[in-house]
This record gives C-alpha cells, sequence and structure tokens, in this order.
C-alpha cells in the first residue's frame, strides 16, 4: 500500500542506442511544441511500461516489484510493504506538458489510476494512538491494498540541457527540486487483513472507516503515498533521460544551451 522504490541508473554507448528499435523508432519535436512533447512523454510511458527496453537496461514499471518499502505517516504508523506490486503507471493520461529551454523550468499535469497491493506489515505504538484506540499498540502482518482513481498531479521541474564526456547531450531533470500538488479527483479504497489492537483482530472495522472517510484519510495522511508516486514516477523518467541522448526525440539544436 505504499510507493516507493526502483533506482538505477544507466551509461549507455551510441552503438547500443542505434541498435534500440524503440529509440530509433521515436518521434522528434521542438521544444516549443508542447502537444508533440506531451504525445512523446506518453508514448514512453505506456509503450515502456509494461515491457521496459532490454537494450538499454531499462525495466519494464507496470508492473513494478516491490519489496520491503517503508513509509512513516505523522510519525504515528510506520507501515512496510515487505513484498507486492504497482499497477497503474504506464495508463496515465498526460493532461499537459510544458518546457522551456531557456529559463530551464518544465510543467507537467497527469492523471493516473494506481492500485499497490502485496504483503504488508504495520506498527503503530505511540501514545496517541493509544489514547485514541485505547489498546497497547496496532500492528499487523497480512494482505493489504490501496486504489487511488484519478490521482492527478501537477508539478513544476528544474532541468537542463547536459553535455557529457561522449559529447552526447542529454536532458537531464533535477528532480529532487521538483514542485508539485496533487488532487484525488475519483476515489481511494482501502483493504487488509491481519490487523490487530493489542490481541483483538480489528482489521474489519479499520477498513470500513477508512473507506468511509478516505477524502478525510487522503488529505490527511496521503501526502506520504503520493511522495512515494513521485519518486517512482520521476525514477523511471529518470532512467529514460539519463539513458537517451536528446538528439533520438528532439530536433532543435541543443549545443547553445548545453552544458556540464
Amino acid at each position: 500500500m505504499l510507493f516507493k522504490s526502483l533506482a538505477v541508473l544507466f551509461t549507455c554507448n551510441v552503438l547500443i542506442f542505434s541498435e534500440s528499435a524503440f529509440v530509433d523508432s521515436l518521434p522528434k519535436c521542438k521544444l516549443a511544441d508542447n502537444e508533440c512533447m506531451r504525445d512523446l512523454y506518453q508514448t514512453i510511458i505506456r509503450d515502456i511500461g509494461k515491457t521496459g527496453i532490454k537494450e538499454l537496461n531499462i525495466p519494464p514499471v507496470d508492473p513494478i516489484q516491490l519489496r520491503n518499502v517503508s513509509v512513516s505517516i505523522a510519525n504515528l504508523l510506520n507501515i512496510t510493504l515487505v513484498e507486492g506490486v504497482a499497477k497503474g503507471i504506464k495508463d496515465c493520461v498526460f493532461n499537459k506538458f510544458e518546457i522551456n529551454i531557456e529559463n530551464e523550468k518544465g510543467s507537467q499535469e497527469i492523471t493516473c489510476d494506481v492500485t499497490v497491493k502485496g504483503h504488508y506489515k504495520v506498527l503503530a505504538s505511540s501514545p496517541l494512538i493509544k489514547n485514541i484506540l485505547g489498546g497497547t499498540t496496532v500492528h499487523g502482518d497480512g494482505n493489504g491494498k490501496v486504489k487511488i482513481e484519478k490521482l492527478n498531479m501537477k508539478f513544476v521541474f528544474p532541468f537542463y540541457a547536459q553535455k557529457r564526456d561522449n559529447g552526447e547531450i542529454y536532458i537531464k531533470c533535477l528532480y529532487k527540486d521538483i514542485d508539485y500538488d496533487y488532487d484525488i479527483k475519483g476515489k481511494t479504497t482501502f483493504f487488509a487483513d491481519n490487523l490487530y489492537l493489542g490481541n483483538q483482530e480489528i482489521s474489519e472495522p479499520i477498513i470500513t472507516f477508512l473507506n468511509e472517510n478516505w477524502k478525510f484519510v487522503m488529505s490527511s495522511f496521503g501526502q506520504a503515498f503520493v511522495d512515494k508516486a513521485m519518486e517512482f514516477y520521476f525514477t523511471f523518467a529518470g532512467n529514460f533521460f539519463d539513458a537517451v541522448p536528446a538528439r533520438h526525440y528532439i530536433s532543435d539544436d541543443l549545443s547553445p544551451y548545453a552544458r556540464p
């Protein structure tokens, strides 16, 4: 029920790039053509999402295999997805994409239906939890699932044209400096079993409460989950743009803007 993790940086030479049928088939866009850039990004996510690009060592990301992914919610609850999968990234819809090479800023708006499920563990032993629920600890070890419908994300990302030692120019996004906002335009559904308050099994009443009050839950605690989703998304995007020279998908001459 959380999102995160997958991070591999790739260094590939020109011969490998030329052998990739997918890279060679990419449409080329002018940076000022926002519609073309949006469709390009949509194509990359959709076509690579399920199969990856073996020639470039870029793995598929739908479904994404997750192991030992943890998140802490407001210092009250620690959740670990021991083993599971995340689905839906390849079907994200790009509502908007704009990029400006001169001020080195870009913006995107995407909408996704995301499902994460698998074997979870949870522990909450803070005094606040004890006071609210009247037990010693909340703990669980079982099967869990979160489905978020129409997760709408808007973000602004800094980037620059990076010239590397191999002479190629790449689009380098500075993901750590991204500003974003999100809204859930659909609904969120939770499921979990083997959830306990002390020795009492409380899965059914807790899940019923979460599903009946999902708007409150996500507005109060959803940031931690969406942060993980964003890490996921940008790791995938970084894998592609770190591996593929810009000349394969951008028709403009980027050399006047390039820097190390």
